[in-house]
């Protein structure tokens, strides 16, 4: 009997807040309007996944869904993704996916994920199709000297997507020549909401070079330094204190990311009769935006998660807690 044809599979890597995201709901929404099935395997740094409920809201229909949490997909996680990835190579031809996005957390060096189609688990199965970087125009430019994993995340990608150049087109000209001065091999796309210009480069048909010799002795940042806080929410929040807190900067540590879903106290549901709204947190920037019911109708739990360094874990959770509002006569958490 012949053996079914090699699943394809793309990485997409970048800093925390790029707009990954973003950019895999674009790409899954492009596999199902053509007719494949596509599966999407998403990892994030924390207990809680937020980019799992954003995509399973918009993409009920994909061929698969898995959220990797509490680690990494480049080191302790391995062995779940290369399970993960086997359960749907054994699947029965006609229902198991043709292709498969994997968003990597965005403190993962991709290095170890270039070698997942040589496992002897996958091997002859699976076929590396790309590897897409993500990077937002609104990031220093100097990050791409300054720090390693981005300059790693970049280095290795098969194609450059240069994120919210919308919001400012000066700083995405200056990436742009950042961009093309340090990998002139790399094709570069600027890309707007997560969509690349018509007559872009396909990213499924990246050219994935090896690691570069000596590559693994290189100095990467440190995964370890980071910390990741997640809490759910019972009651809905004041959407005036969720954008104070997250602006100003905080009295210890280095905010970097912050994302959740939540209902906010005196809106009322939409239209869809959803009334949850997702958050995220990037750059110094505050985006909202409404998230619809899931395919079976229920609503996706309240969630915040926030990603920093050296922050006070105990100050942050009382005062994510203190944003709720709840109803009259409702008991309010207390935190011990």
């Amino acid at each position: 009997m012949d053996r079914p044809a090699p699943l394809d599979i793309l990485i997409v890597t970048g800093p925390l807040g790029a707009g990954k995201t973003t950019v895999v709901n674009r790409l899954l929404k492009a596999e199902v309007a053509a007719g494949r099935r596509v599966a999407v395997l998403i990892n994030e740094f924390g207990a809680i996944s937020v980019d799992g409920a954003l995509v399973d809201a918009e993409r009920p229909e994909l061929a698969g869904v898995e959220n990797l949490v509490n680690g990494c997909v480049c080191c302790s996680l391995r062995d779940d993704v290369v399970a993960t990835l086997r359960a749907w190579c054994d699947q029965p031809e006609g229902s198991r996916p043709e292709r498969v996005v994997l968003e990597t957390t965005g403190l993962a060096d991709p290095t170890d994920l270039l070698d997942l189609e040589h496992e002897a688990a996958l091997e002859g199965r699976l076929r590396l199709a790309g590897l897409l970087t993500v990077v937002s125009c609104l990031t220093p430019v100097d990050h791409l000297q300054t720090r390693p994993l981005l300059h790693r995340q970049a280095a290795l990608a098969s194609l450059l997507h240069l994120s919210k150049s919308d919001l400012d087109p000066s700083a995405a000209v200056a990436w742009e020549g950042e961009l093309r001065s340090a990998f002139r091999h790399i094709p570069q796309v600027v890309t707007r909401h997560g969509v690349a210009p018509e007559g872009s480069p396909d990213p499924w048909l990246g050219d994935v070079r090896p690691v570069p010799e000596g590559w693994e002795s290189a100095p990467a940042a440190s995964f370890a330094e980071a910390r990741s806080l997640s809490l759910h929410w019972d009651h809905a929040v004041d959407p005036a204190a969720l954008e104070a807190l997250l602006l100003a900067p905080p009295a210890q540590g280095e905010l970097l990311r912050a994302k959740g879903v939540c209902a906010f106290a005196g809106w009322a549901p939409r239209n869809d009769g959803s009334d949850r709204w997702a958050f995220q947190l990037a750059d110094g920037r505050l985006e909202i935006s409404p998230l619809p019911l899931r395919a079976d109708g229920t609503a996706p739990d309240c969630v915040a998660v926030v990603i920093g360094t050296g922050l006070d874990a105990p100050h942050w959770k009382k005062s994510l807690r203190d944003l709720e509002r709840p109803p009259q006569g409702s008991r309010r958490k207390i935190i011990l």
